[in-house]
């Protein structure tokens, strides 16, 4: 029997991942699951909650080892490379309109406001702090 794919962890890699980590647990909602090497400095967390939902956030470097990023790995989180081709999207049973009220009031920076798509989601999309666009929609039906 083959082996099914349940869930996907995004992993970014960020300038700060404090920064990211609070951002991410403030606007989404996102626990933390794992971080190292600790809280007061962290190179590495995983985020989720109880559906399965995740991301991990990192800072480039061997977190195992303790490690910093490599050169280029550094100049490209600096240069914000991945984020022009990379977007994290999640999607919601219910409440869309309740996240999204919740986000702005927060002082999310949101890039598309929330939109009734023809392809049947209700969806919109802010920036994290290191410039990813995070999607968030919900299936209303449709085509």
């Amino acid at each position: 029997m083959a082996a099914t794919i349940k869930y996907a962890d995004p992993h970014i890699r960020v300038k700060d991942v404090g920064r990211a980590v609070e951002w991410y647990t403030r606007m989404l909602g996102l626990k933390v699951e794992m971080i190292l090497p600790d809280k007061k400095s962290p190179t590495f967390a995983r985020l989720g909650n109880d559906a399965g939902v995740a991301v991990m956030i990192s800072d480039g470097g061997d977190f195992m080892k303790g490690k910093p990023a490599p050169k280029l790995v550094a100049q490209a989180i600096a240069a914000k490379k991945a984020q022009r081709v990379v977007s994290i999207y999640y999607r919601v049973d219910e409440d869309i309109k309740k996240l999204y009220s919740s986000v702005k009031r927060k002082g999310a920076k949101i890039s598309q406001e929330l939109v009734e798509q023809p392809y049947g989601m209700l969806e919109f999309e802010l920036k994290d702090p290191d410039g990813y666009a995070v999607g968030v929609g919900q299936d209303i039906g449709g085509s």
